[in-house]
C-alpha cells in the first residue's frame, strides 16, 4: 500500500468545511517559522536541535500522551522551512509520519516518546500488505520485504503493514535486529535516501489490530500527503524567491531583467501557483486537526496542487537562472530532482486526481 492508494471510502463530503478562520494567519507561526528558519540556516546538529530544542516532534502529539498538543497546521509551519532548504534529516518520515503511526497505536508506549523526543528514529514502509506477513506464535514474527523505504538507513524502527490470519495489521519491527537486512537503492534525490528493508523472522510489536487498521492507515497515509504538500509548498516559496532575487540581479540591456514585462508575467504566475498551494496544504493540514478523517480529500486535493506546483516552480527556476541554472554547481538542480523524486516515492498529481475522483464517486 502506498500514499497513491485508492483504498478509502468512494463517497466523500466535498467541503468538509467553510469556515475562513482557519487559513487565518497566526502571530504564533511566523514566530515558529522565524525560529526554524533560523535553525535551518545554521545547518549544525539541524536534526537535534529540531527535536530536542524545539521538540518538533512531539508538536502534534496530544497533551494526553505528552505532547505539545498543537497539530499539523504547526508541523506544516516547520515542513515548509525544511522542505525549502531540502533538509536531509528525516523530519518528514520520523518527526512527522512515524509519529501519527504510534499516536494510532492501541498502546503507544514509551516508543512514541522515544521517536517523538528524537532520542531514535522511526520510519513507515509505503508496503503493500502482502509484502509482508506476521505470524503468532507466543510473539509475534514478521517475514516479508518492504522496497523504497524513507530514511531507512538512519531508522531504528520500521513501522510496516502486514498480513495475518485475521487481516492486515499495524506492527513496528527493530532494524537493529540480525534478522532485518537493508539495501540502499540508488536514488534521483540523495536528499530522500531509500532503501530496500528484507525482514526474516523477526520479532515484532503489534500496533493497531486488524478491526482498526483501516482507519488507521487512512490517517497515516493522509498525514504523509499532508506532509509532503507542506514541503513542496516550503519549496515554491524557496524557489520563487531566490529567482526573484536572481533576476533583480542579473543585468541586460542595462536594467534588471525582472523589470522585462515576459518575466514579470512568469514570476506572476509563479505567485499566483504559491497561494494556490498554501491554500490547499494549510486547509488540509487545518481540516486534519479538527478531524482527520475529514482530511481524506483536501490532503488528496493539496497533493496534487502541490506537486504541480513545486514541479513547475523548479523547472521555471532554471529557466529563469539562465545558463547557470543548468550547472551542477548551482542548487536549481537539486530541487528538480527533490521535486521528480517525489512524485515517484509519494505519487504523482495524476494519481492524487484519480484518488480524487474516487472519493467523490466520479
Amino acid at each position: 500500500m502506498s500514499p497513491t492508494s485508492t483504498a478509502v471510502p468512494r463517497t466523500f463530503d466535498a467541503a468538509p468545511s467553510s469556515d475562513p478562520s482557519i487559513l487565518m494567519p497566526v502571530a504564533e507561526h511566523d514566530d515558529l517559522r522565524e525560529i526554524v528558519r533560523a535553525v535551518v540556516a545554521k545547518s549544525d546538529d539541524t536534526w537535534v536541535r529540531l527535536m530536542s530544542e524545539l521538540e518538533v516532534g512531539s508538536l502534534a502529539v496530544p497533551e494526553a500522551l505528552g505532547g505539545a498538543g498543537f497539530g499539523l497546521r504547526e508541523v506544516g509551519v516547520v515542513l515548509e522551512e525544511t522542505g525549502g532548504a531540502l533538509l536531509p534529516d528525516p523530519v518528514l518520515a520520523s518527526a512527522v509520519v512515524a509519529v501519527q503511526a504510534l499516536i494510532a497505536a492501541d498502546e503507544p508506549g514509551v516508543l512514541l516518546d522515544a521517536v517523538s523526543s528524537g532520542r531514535e528514529v522511526a520510519t513507515v514502509a509505503w508496503a503493500s500488505p502482502h509484502d509482508v506477513r506476521a505470524t503468532l506464535s507466543g510473539e509475534w514474527v514478521l517475514t516479508g520485504s518492504a522496497d523504497r523505504v524513507l530514511h531507512a538507513d538512519a531508522a531504528e524502527h520500521l513501522v510496516v503493514p502486514a498480513a495475518t490470519d485475521g487481516g492486515t495489521a499495524l506492527f513496528v519491527v527493530d532494524l537493529r535486529q540480525e534478522s532485518t537486512t537493508l539495501r540502499a537503492r540508488q536514488v534521483l534525490d540523495d536528499t530522500r535516501p531509500l532503501a530496500d528493508v528484507t525482514i526474516a523472522n523477526a520479532p515484532a510489536r503489534l500496533l493497531v489490530g486488524p478491526e482498526r487498521f483501516a482507519d488507521a492507515w487512512r490517517t497515516v497515509q493522509t498525514a504523509a500527503a499532508i506532509g509532503v504538500a507542506a514541503e513542496h509548498t516550503g519549496m515554491a516559496a524557496h524557489l520563487l524567491e531566490s529567482t526573484t532575487a536572481y533576476l533583480l540581479e542579473r543585468q541586460q540591456f542595462g536594467r534588471a531583467i525582472a523589470s522585462f514585462q515576459a518575466i514579470k508575467h512568469r514570476l506572476a504566475d509563479l505567485l499566483v501557483d504559491l497561494e494556490r498551494a498554501r491554500s490547499a496544504s494549510r486547509y488540509a493540514a487545518a481540516i486534519f486537526d479538527v478531524d482527520p478523517a475529514e482530511a481524506v480529500l483536501p490532503a488528496r486535493i493539496a497533493a496534487a496542487v502541490c506537486q504541480d506546483v513545486v514541479i513547475r516552480a523548479a523547472h521555471e527556476s532554471v529557466q529563469l537562472h539562465g545558463g547557470i541554472g543548468f550547472t551542477w554547481e548551482h542548487t536549481a538542480h537539486r530541487y528538480v530532482r527533490r521535486a521528480l523524486g517525489d512524485e515517484g516515492l509519494f505519487g504523482s498529481s495524476r494519481a492524487h486526481r484519480a484518488a480524487i475522483a474516487d472519493l467523490v464517486g466520479l
